[in-house]
């Protein structure tokens, strides 16, 4: 059975596609795969993973793309009710498919503590300290591809306003279909460690990453108190 288109939408600069087959969905945008049904185990390792650098059980989360809502399910089972967990969604097409198409299946029972917003991240990273995790899943990497706007998300003044957005022992992850030694770059520049920590998916073909971009300062601190 081929995939079969079930709706379109043109937003952002971007044509997005809904297929279906057999059940399980895929999205497309501007003629890209952005993820499918079929081969989500990287994105709920990343929600998992996500989880586990929860500094507190009151920490808050924001996941930047909701994609097919994989990696957000994962997120909100590995946390188990704890902290509060929002998702900024740029396409309100994607929205609109995930309640009508993939929520029943995904994540049918949303916690009290998860909200969906439809909104650009970039405007949710303008205040200081409000996150103590970001996860960054709204392109293929750190190159825009949904949205020509997202470029500012991977850029100099992106990585700034990501790095001030977080908690003082805050952690930002983006997931990657590609390593890109430029965005480490600058992301060290804008005071962040970075490590990039590789994934290996089903298909021996596939290899995705990481990036894990951890507020260099907290780093400083945690040597400072450990001199002391």
């Amino acid at each position: 059975m081929t995939w079969t288109l079930i709706e379109s939408a043109s937003e952002h600069d971007a044509t997005l596609e809904l297929y279906g087959k057999d059940g399980k969905f895929m999205i497309r945008a501007n003629g890209l795969e952005l993820m499918n049904g079929f081969h989500h185990e990287s994105e709920t390792a990343l929600g998992a993973f996500a989880a586990g650098l929860a500094p507190s059980d009151g920490a808050r989360f924001l996941v930047g793309g909701l994609g097919l809502g994989y990696t957000v399910a994962a997120l909100v089972a590995a946390l188990e009710g704890r902290g509060t967990v929002t998702v900024a969604e740029l396409s309100s097409a994607v929205i609109a498919w995930f309640e009508r198409h993939l929520k029943a299946s995904v994540l049918s029972r949303p916690p009290a503590n998860f909200a969906i917003v439809n909104a650009d991240i970039a405007a949710l990273l303008a205040g200081p300290g409000r996150y103590d995790v970001i996860i960054l899943d709204v392109d293929n990497g750190p190159e825009p591809i949904v949205a020509a706007a997202n470029a500012g998300l991977y850029g100099r003044a992106g990585l700034g306003a990501l790095h001030g957005c977080l908690s003082d022992r805050g952690i930002a992850l983006l997931w990657s279909g590609f390593e890109s030694a430029d965005f480490a770059t600058r992301a060290k520049e804008a005071g962040f460690a970075v490590t990039c920590e590789p994934f290996r998916r089903e298909r021996a073909d596939l290899h995705h990453y990481i990036y894990v971009l951890t507020k260099d300062d907290a780093r400083r601190s945690g040597a400072r108190d450990t001199n002391n």
